[in-house]
């Protein structure tokens, strides 16, 4: 009878124990559910995330392509940045931009590869001032700054095409490419035939083409420094649209006198303007030279003051030069 209570009370005692115990391994068993769920939730996230990176790299490198593509076509050569910044400083009624390669075509629909050709073109194209006289004479005036940048600054070329209309002479001023080695001295021998020279060939006798093509029948070149070895070039090679040449403020080394032979026999005019301050035996030495090289009645030194009066008194003078050297209809 006492085993048999002992027995009861045991039995008891493990009931109740497993009733506490109960809550806990419930609790156990839930957390180990919720734990293996997220497990497979993130396993899940992770191989999705895969997936869309493994697609990351191609459509990267397709919009790479793209914009690649698409810079190809538009980019601007330096060149160009410059004279389209340039012309924003400058009046838009008076702004010509020869070899336009999209204006020639009028702005038609182009293909890709049209496009992508246009845009090579593009390079070629150049800004020039044009500023046509009222009643034209039959010979117009070319202004060769040796920087592109003077097309905006105040000096004797800007007085020239400012005035030159105004008495009949219709005036381009042109935007050359910069003189490679404008530091440097030339000599007979000395070949200029780099991209720059080549560049500003093609570009002066396009602008004596767009005058040509407007009922012009001759030019004048007027030409400063560095500028000289390209008009001067230019006068051998088109005399038969060159009649005249201006030189301002050239030094001596830029005027070989190979170069200056060759020009006295296009049986051009020239006008050389040197600075009031030359002395008498360097006048004399750069009358004599022209004279060696074949100028006789073609040729005239005159000599220009500083300052901005002595700009005004020089243009003054250049008018007075092609009013009685050429006629003007």
């Amino acid at each position: 009878m006492q085993q048999s209570n002992s027995t009861l009370i045991y039995s008891a005692y493990l009931s109740a124990c497993l009733s506490a115990c109960l809550p806990a391994c419930l609790l156990i068993k839930s957390l180990v559910t919720l734990s293996l769920l997220l497990l497979t939730s993130l396993s899940s996230l992770a191989n999705d995330t895969a997936g869309e990176n493994a697609s990351i790299p191609e459509a990267a490198t397709t919009d790479s392509t793209n914009a690649t593509s698409v810079l190809e076509r538009t980019a601007l050569p330096p060149q160009q940045i410059h004279m389209s910044s340039l012309a924003a400083a400058l009046d838009p009624s008076e702004v010509v931009w020869l070899n336009d390669v999209q204006e020639e075509q009028n702005q038609k629909e182009q293909s890709e590869e049209n496009t992508k050709a246009l845009s090579e073109q593009d390079d070629e194209r150049f800004i020039s001032l044009y500023r046509p006289a009222l009643q034209p004479a039959q010979m117009a005036v070319i202004l060769m700054p040796d920087s592109i940048h003077k097309l905006a600054q105040k000096g004797l070329m800007r007085q020239l095409y400012t005035e030159l209309p105004m008495t009949g002479w219709s005036t381009l001023h042109i935007g050359l490419p910069e003189v490679s080695n404008a530091t440097e001295i030339f000599e007979a021998e000395e070949s200029t035939e780099d991209k720059n020279e080549t560049v500003a060939a093609s570009r002066i006798a396009t602008s004596i083409q767009f005058l040509l093509d407007k009922g012009i029948r001759s030019t004048a070149l007027v030409a400063e420094n560095y500028s000289a070895q390209r008009a001067i070039t230019a006068s051998i090679t088109q005399a038969d649209a060159t009649s005249g040449l201006v030189l301002w403020r050239v030094e001596k080394a830029q005027l070989p006198l190979s170069q200056l032979q060759a020009l006295a026999k296009s049986q051009i005019t020239v006008l050389d303007i040197v600075n009031h301050d030359i002395g008498k035996s360097e006048k004399a030495e750069r009358i004599r030279k022209f004279h060696l090289a074949g100028f006789a009645q073609n040729y005239r030194l005159i000599t220009s003051p500083q300052g901005e009066a002595g700009i005004k008194h020089t243009e003054r003078r250049v008018r007075d030069w092609l009013e009685t050297r050429f006629k003007k209809f």
